[in-house]
């Protein structure tokens, strides 16, 4: 019995071996951390989405055409601003701003959208071409007065306020 005890621990601790060993640390791309601290004293909502500098000021550039363009805009439309940050025709404070277009898609289209704050294909009537277009649109969060109490609740009313704000200033 004992000898049977000893070969299962033995297998135990190779299976465990093989499996740690050969387990490799995977890349994590974007970590986003929700403290109550930093999405309280954060300035907007895009400083709590976007950890990286470069890809927040891409997201503010974004924003700003998008109000412009009154919150919503053709995916034609959203491909020559992904051509225009690539080319570096779009300003930052004064300074020619560069983004790649493939980086544009994939972290702050893809996370702006995954996480709600901008809606994809939405159906919108196009009263001069008499069609119908499919457009990104902004997404404007309905929100209590009040934060709730505690927890996860308490943390995306807050950020919903945030991102509010930026368009309804």
């Amino acid at each position: 019995m004992a000898r049977v005890q000893s070969i299962q621990q033995e297998l135990e601790i190779e299976e465990s071996k093989k499996y740690s060993a050969g387990k490799e640390k995977k890349k994590v791309g974007m970590r986003i951390v929700f403290s109550e601290e930093k999405i309280i004293g954060a300035t907007d909502a895009l400083e709590i989405i976007f950890p990286n500098r470069k890809t927040q000021t891409a997201a503010r550039i974004f924003i700003e055409w998008l109000k412009a363009k009154d919150g919503q805009a053709s995916k034609s439309a959203v491909s020559i601003f992904a051509d225009e940050i690539q080319s570096g025709r779009l300003y930052n404070k004064g300074i020619p701003f560069k983004y790649s277009k493939r980086n544009f898609y994939m972290t702050v289209l893809r996370t702006l959208i995954s996480m709600g704050f901008i809606r994809r294909n939405v159906p919108v009537w196009d009263g001069r071409g008499k069609r119908t277009l499919y457009v990104y649109m902004k997404n404007i969060f309905d929100i209590p007065k009040k934060p709730p109490s505690v927890g996860f609740w308490r943390l995306s009313y807050y950020i919903a306020k945030k991102w509010n704000k930026i368009f309804l200033e």
